[in-house]
């Protein structure tokens, strides 16, 4: 193989380990040999720059993406709640425990079952939520190829429907890869997060221990906007070596590095295949093509809301704090996003026109904290746009349809 060659194979490899959730070789096995031929290299590379280790079992390889902050609505949109990735959690705690026994499969009410009997009163068998919780963590996992289901209706448990007069039941199979998706925390940082404020101006760190360089190599490729507000001390590390870190990205990676006194993110400059991160969900709901796992039709009103923000913060009406970030009351939000509705609704399509106005605003609200634009609001009931944020706006050109 030519030297050009196996770089770009290995930058195809990093691609594809920082693109998926695991390569396993039968799903994959062209991406599957880059990184088994690869494999020195790419330890290294990841064990060298955000400190992320490479895991390998049989016919899989995962990259173990460790954050440095809990970002505020970053989770797997498929997952509902917070009960939902608590049963994600005890799934995997479970899938563990059954890979040291002589049987790789369960039926579902087992499951449920040995979930209540360690979850100290917090999962409950006869709360119709918490089994729809527990179903919504098992489709996942199915989908990630996990799990395997063998037999029954998911939704027949979860209403409790019988069938033929027998109680209804679902059987599952383990894939041999199930207790490869654990992730290993340090022990103190599950509590770290839970004592954090998600809706606080910074995100909350983890308490995963990483020197300042690496912390800030694990917030870039993490994504999407890593502010400095959240780890000053990182971002000082990355301002540092900011020369090392663009050609190192742009070699290995082929992505760019943007970085202002405010804010830093990348650029992904080549095609990058269902681009995602360990934080994000790359799978749509069941039956949705690929393609529609954004909410695209959220962008026009974001971007006009951006647009009559940066107006008010021309004027004065909302101050510039010493970290770039701008602190606006929910209220002001709500009404400007009222104001764009009565004037662009008719201009908005089916879906995004029947909204209340109540949906839009936390719709776009949430949207807006997914993308690195918005933190909050907070329990003083302030939002807070990001600098990220002076970069974007929108206006409708002569036909009203589209954005400039």
């Amino acid at each position: 193989m030519s030297t050009t060659g196996a770089q770009e194979q290995r930058r195809i490899a990093l691609h594809d380990l920082l693109d998926r959730y695991g390569i396993n070789r039968e799903a994959e096995p062209e991406a599957y040999r880059r990184i088994a031929m690869h494999e020195g290299y790419l330890k290294a590379w990841f064990g060298e720059r955000p400190q992320w280790r490479m895991l390998t079992g049989r016919g899989l390889f995962r990259l173990e993406r460790m954050p440095s902050l809990a970002m505020p609505e970053r989770g797997l949109p498929r997952l509902k709640g917070p009960m939902a990735y608590a049963c994600l959690c005890w799934v995997l705690w479970f899938a563990e425990t059954m890979a040291t026994g002589p049987r790789d499969w369960f039926v579902i009410s087992e499951l449920a079952e040995r979930i209540a009997a360690v979850a100290e009163g917090r999962f409950t068998l006869g709360e119709r939520t918490h089994r729809e919780a527990l179903v919504q963590a098992l489709h996942f996992l199915t989908d990630l190829g996990g799990l395997i289901l063998r037999d029954g209706d998911t939704d027949r448990w979860v209403t409790g429907q019988e069938l033929l007069g027998e109680a209804p039941e679902v059987m599952y199979e383990f894939a041999e890869n199930a207790p490869r998706l654990l992730a290993n925390f340090a022990h103190e940082s599950p509590g770290r997060v839970a004592d954090g404020d998600p809706q606080h101006r910074t995100a909350t760190p983890t308490g995963e221990p990483a020197p300042p360089l690496a912390r800030a190599w694990r917030a870039l490729l993490l994504g999407p906007v890593f502010w400095r507000g959240d780890d000053p001390e990182a971002f000082a590390a990355l301002e540092a070596r900011q020369e090392e870190v663009y050609r190192d990205l742009e070699s290995a990676l082929g992505w760019q590095l943007e970085c202002t006194v405010e804010c830093a993110r990348i650029w992904r400059t080549t095609t990058a295949r269902h681009a995602g991160s360990v934080l994000l969900d790359l799978y749509p709901e069941p039956g949705a093509p690929v393609e529609e796992r954004h909410t695209r039709f959220l962008y026009h009103p974001i971007l006009l809301l951006l647009s009559r923000c940066q107006d008010g913060i021309a004027e004065g009406r909302w101050p510039v704090d010493e970290a770039g970030a701008v602190a606006i009351p929910y209220g002001e939000m709500h009404d400007l996003l009222s104001e764009l509705r009565s004037e662009y609704r008719r201009y908005w399509g089916t879906e995004l026109s029947a909204l209340s106005l109540d949906d839009l605003v936390q719709a776009t609200l949430t949207e807006m904290r997914r993308t690195g634009l918005l933190r909050g609001p907070d329990r003083l009931h302030h939002c807070y746009l990001l600098p990220v944020a002076a970069t974007l706006a929108g206006q409708y050109g002569p036909q009203p349809s589209t954005l400039l």
